[in-house]
């Protein structure tokens, strides 16, 4: 049976007209960097044909896809949790439908695949990152003010949570999205969180991103969520909730 190097996770919600031109986009990088790889798109209870345009697509550019169709919208974070459980390469991926960050990404993060670093996140906030279109200010600062508390509420030192391009080794993804609960937009930080916690070294790679004007993020709704989310991570620390073992992280 041939291993599979990569798998890519795609969370989708009604995402039939975004996921194709993204697929397309996505397979020549794919081919051409990595030996094996699969596509696992996580229909997060859409009311339109995402998988199966998603499916069609893969079929037509040669790519091994697997397709998860939820019942109910769980949330991003849910989708991604169920995808990286279910994914079977040696490494696993999650990127948004949105392509913020193109594929051509990934060859970044290839040398720190080869020497076996079990995380790795993209960053939009190291001078090396280049960023083609910058989101609205009041998003972008608000943003600042995200990785701020998340830094000082949960501890982990990174300076972009939720970049949505983040690369782990199988064993280590096994560990961390089995003990996620958080499924609204602070599930980056609750994993990140849990990296740490569990003793993964976290690398930062600079990546290219382009804010796509059609964002599924409603700002006030989803700030005021994420601060809940966070301060949820940390009850649940303190409480043993993630049973990290010795020390609770």
């Amino acid at each position: 049976m041939v291993e599979i190097e990569l798998s890519v996770v795609i969370p989708a919600w009604n995402e039939e007209r975004r996921i194709v031109p993204s697929l397309e986009a996505a397979a020549p990088v794919l081919h051409r960097l990595v030996s094996e790889h699969e596509i696992v798109v996580v229909d997060d209870g859409s009311t339109d044909r995402t998988l199966e345009a998603a499916r069609a697509c893969c079929e037509a550019t040669g790519q091994r896809f697997r397709g998860i169709r939820l019942e109910r919208n769980t949330g991003k974070g849910g989708a991604v949790q169920r995808g990286m459980l279910e994914a079977s390469g040696r490494y696993a991926l999650f990127c948004d439908a949105d392509r913020s960050t193109p594929m051509e990404a990934l060859a970044d993060f290839l040398p720190h695949m080869q020497v076996d670093l079990p995380v790795l996140i993209g960053t939009r906030k190291s001078r090396e990152a280049h960023i083609d279109r910058h989101q609205p200010w009041l998003r972008e600062t608000m943003g600042k003010g995200f990785t701020a508390l998340a830094q000082a509420l949960i501890g982990v030192q990174v300076t972009d949570f939720t970049c949505g391009f983040k690369l782990f080794r199988r064993d280590a993804a096994q560990q961390i999205f089995m003990r996620q609960t958080v499924h609204d937009w602070s599930f980056d930080a609750e994993i990140l969180f849990l990296a740490g916690a569990l003793g993964y070294p976290i690398r930062e790679v600079p990546v290219t991103w382009t804010n796509d004007e059609d964002t599924r993020v409603r700002l006030l709704r989803d700030t005021w969520n994420s601060l809940q989310g966070l301060l949820r991570i940390r009850r649940q620390k303190r409480a043993g909730i993630y049973r990290l073992g010795k020390g609770e992280g």
